[in-house]
Protein backbone atom coordinates (compact mmCIF):
# COMPACT_ATOMS: atom_id res chain seq x y z
CA UNK A 1 0.00 0.00 0.00
CA UNK A 2 3.32 2.47 0.63
CA UNK A 3 3.91 2.31 -2.55
CA UNK A 4 0.93 2.95 -4.07
CA UNK A 5 0.26 6.37 -1.61
CA UNK A 6 4.38 7.09 -2.65
CA UNK A 7 2.98 7.11 -6.27
CA UNK A 8 -0.06 9.16 -5.78
CA UNK A 9 2.32 11.92 -4.46
CA UNK A 10 4.63 11.25 -7.33
CA UNK A 11 1.58 11.64 -9.81
CA UNK A 12 -0.20 14.87 -8.37
CA UNK A 13 3.94 16.42 -8.44
CA UNK A 14 3.70 15.82 -11.57
CA UNK A 15 0.39 17.32 -12.56
CA UNK A 16 0.95 20.01 -10.83
CA UNK A 17 4.08 21.07 -12.13
CA UNK A 18 2.88 20.52 -15.75
CA UNK A 19 -0.43 23.04 -14.99
CA UNK A 20 2.43 25.81 -13.66
CA UNK A 21 4.81 25.23 -16.43
CA UNK A 22 1.88 25.73 -18.90
CA UNK A 23 0.30 28.66 -17.43
CA UNK A 24 4.07 30.79 -17.05
CA UNK A 25 4.02 29.66 -20.51
CA UNK A 26 0.35 31.75 -21.73
CA UNK A 27 0.97 34.19 -19.56
CA UNK A 28 4.41 35.09 -20.89
CA UNK A 29 2.42 36.38 -24.39
CA UNK A 30 4.28 36.74 -27.83
CA UNK A 31 8.22 35.52 -27.59
CA UNK A 32 10.96 37.24 -28.07
CA UNK A 33 12.73 37.43 -30.99
CA UNK A 34 15.79 39.09 -32.64
CA UNK A 35 15.64 39.65 -36.21
CA UNK A 36 18.11 41.01 -38.40
CA UNK A 37 18.87 42.49 -41.41
CA UNK A 38 21.65 43.20 -43.91
CA UNK A 39 22.12 45.85 -47.05
CA UNK A 40 25.36 46.81 -48.29
CA UNK A 41 28.15 46.89 -45.59
CA UNK A 42 25.11 47.63 -42.75
CA UNK A 43 23.31 45.00 -40.63
CA UNK A 44 20.66 45.98 -38.07
CA UNK A 45 19.51 43.76 -35.17
CA UNK A 46 15.88 44.62 -33.65
CA UNK A 47 15.43 43.13 -30.39
CA UNK A 48 11.70 42.50 -29.47
CA UNK A 49 8.83 40.90 -27.94
CA UNK A 50 5.75 41.26 -30.32
CA UNK A 51 4.93 44.87 -30.85
CA UNK A 52 7.20 45.59 -28.16
CA UNK A 53 10.66 46.47 -29.02
CA UNK A 54 13.57 46.36 -26.34
CA UNK A 55 16.46 47.99 -28.74
CA UNK A 56 17.87 48.19 -32.16
CA UNK A 57 21.87 47.80 -32.87
CA UNK A 58 23.51 48.16 -35.95
CA UNK A 59 26.93 46.69 -36.95
CA UNK A 60 28.93 46.23 -39.91
CA UNK A 61 28.62 43.42 -42.16
CA UNK A 62 30.95 40.98 -41.45
CA UNK A 63 33.65 42.54 -44.46
CA UNK A 64 32.08 46.11 -43.57
CA UNK A 65 35.24 47.34 -42.10
CA UNK A 66 34.64 51.05 -42.22
CA UNK A 67 35.60 54.57 -40.89
CA UNK A 68 32.29 56.61 -40.76
CA UNK A 69 28.29 56.39 -38.79
CA UNK A 70 25.56 54.77 -38.74
CA UNK A 71 21.88 56.30 -38.48
CA UNK A 72 19.46 54.60 -36.78
CA UNK A 73 15.42 55.46 -37.61
CA UNK A 74 12.06 54.93 -37.57
CA UNK A 75 9.38 53.87 -34.89
CA UNK A 76 10.26 56.75 -32.85
CA UNK A 77 14.01 55.95 -33.50
CA UNK A 78 16.14 59.06 -34.45
CA UNK A 79 19.78 58.64 -33.54
CA UNK A 80 23.24 59.30 -35.21
CA UNK A 81 26.22 57.35 -34.03
CA UNK A 82 29.64 58.96 -33.48
CA UNK A 83 31.98 59.36 -36.34
CA UNK A 84 34.60 56.37 -35.60
CA UNK A 85 36.08 53.23 -37.60
CA UNK A 86 33.63 50.55 -37.03
CA UNK A 87 34.72 47.03 -37.34
CA UNK A 88 32.25 44.19 -37.57
CA UNK A 89 30.67 43.29 -33.95
CA UNK A 90 31.06 46.92 -32.57
CA UNK A 91 27.16 47.54 -31.68
CA UNK A 92 25.63 50.92 -31.96
CA UNK A 93 22.64 50.91 -30.63
CA UNK A 94 19.60 52.41 -29.14
CA UNK A 95 17.03 51.42 -26.39
CA UNK A 96 13.70 52.11 -27.52
CA UNK A 97 11.33 50.28 -24.86
CA UNK A 98 8.07 50.89 -25.89
CA UNK A 99 5.21 49.18 -28.00
CA UNK A 100 5.31 50.41 -31.52
CA UNK A 101 2.24 50.04 -34.21
CA UNK A 102 1.96 47.27 -36.51
CA UNK A 103 3.77 46.92 -39.62
CA UNK A 104 6.58 49.37 -38.58
CA UNK A 105 9.45 50.02 -39.67
CA UNK A 106 12.96 50.51 -38.13
CA UNK A 107 15.87 50.97 -40.31
CA UNK A 108 19.41 52.24 -40.54
CA UNK A 109 21.93 53.88 -42.74
CA UNK A 110 25.43 53.31 -43.01
CA UNK A 111 27.43 56.57 -43.94
CA UNK A 112 31.22 56.44 -45.09
CA UNK A 113 33.69 59.15 -44.47
CA UNK A 114 34.76 60.16 -48.32
CA UNK A 115 38.66 61.14 -48.05
CA UNK A 116 38.16 64.69 -49.06
CA UNK A 117 35.73 65.36 -46.84
CA UNK A 118 31.61 64.48 -46.85
CA UNK A 119 29.67 61.29 -46.35
CA UNK A 120 28.74 58.04 -48.82
CA UNK A 121 26.23 55.67 -48.57
CA UNK A 122 27.84 52.32 -46.79
CA UNK A 123 24.54 50.28 -46.66
CA UNK A 124 21.04 50.37 -46.12
CA UNK A 125 18.90 47.63 -44.01
CA UNK A 126 15.34 47.99 -42.15
CA UNK A 127 13.39 45.21 -39.92
CA UNK A 128 9.82 45.51 -40.07
CA UNK A 129 8.01 44.78 -36.52
CA UNK A 130 4.90 42.43 -36.79
CA UNK A 131 2.43 42.07 -33.92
Amino acid sequence: MKWLAARTRWALRAAVSAVGTLTLLLATGPTAFAATSCGGQSCLTVDAKGRYVLRASATPAPDGDFLGLFHMYGGGLDGKSALRHWRPGQLYGIALGRTVPDRTWICVDGWRKLDEGGLAPHGHACVQIHG
